[in-house]
């Protein structure tokens, strides 16, 4: 009876350690996604800064040859 219960405790111990294993490998698994989101955010920022530059750049220099 008493290898039964310390088969028993063994056993809880061991799921509830692979409860933690597994929702400590979601949040590092989620780290890498999240710096992609922030690059990838950080460039559409940086592409529309390009396009309103280019816009004021294009302001600047009065008329294009296809207006003339």
């Amino acid at each position: 009876m008493f290898k039964f219960w310390l088969i028993y405790a063994l056993s809880i111990a061991t799921l509830t350690a692979c409860e933690q294993q597994k929702q400590a490998s979601a949040e590092v698994g989620a780290v890498p996604k999240q710096i992609l989101d922030e690059a990838t955010q950080d460039i559409n920022n940086a592409q529309a800064l390009a396009a309103e530059n280019m816009k004021s750049l294009e302001k600047l220099d009065g008329p294009s040859e296809a207006e003339k």
